[in-house]
């Protein structure tokens, strides 16, 4: 298989011509752009200012949490800033769910009391 020859195959790339091949592939799927993001989460360090005044800012730490969906438990382990953060944040993400299931309740109910009307009528 030609894949163990790929790093003396881009070893002559410039860094734009890399970039170029790594945001073709991770647009091809999901699972490729998790990846990417993965890497380049692992590989690329961030300046401390990002960590101490933007990620753990008790201020903006909120709004940065607001943006998951309930599901992403892990979030709330990484740290006591995020933690507060997710406890803070969480009953503003269920509501919207919450309000979407009353609401599916309420047409069906409808739904239902129309059908019976319409049956009475005839």
């Amino acid at each position: 298989m030609a894949s163990h020859r790929i790093g003396a195959r881009v070893a002559g790339l410039s860094p734009a011509q890399l970039c170029a091949i790594i945001e073709a592939q991770a647009g091809a799927s999901d699972a490729a752009l998790r990846v990417a993001e993965e890497h380049a989460a692992r590989l690329v360090e961030q300046p401390e200012w990002v960590l101490s005044e933007v990620l753990l800012s008790p201020d903006l730490a909120p709004h940065i949490l607001a943006q998951l969906p309930t599901k992403d438990h892990a979030a709330k382990g990484t740290c006591r800033a995020w933690r507060r953060g997710w406890k803070e944040t969480l009953k503003k993400r269920e509501r919207p769910r919450m309000v979407a299931r009353v609401r599916r309740r309420a047409e069906h109910k409808l739904a239902r009391a129309m059908h019976v009307f319409i049956i009475v009528i005839n």
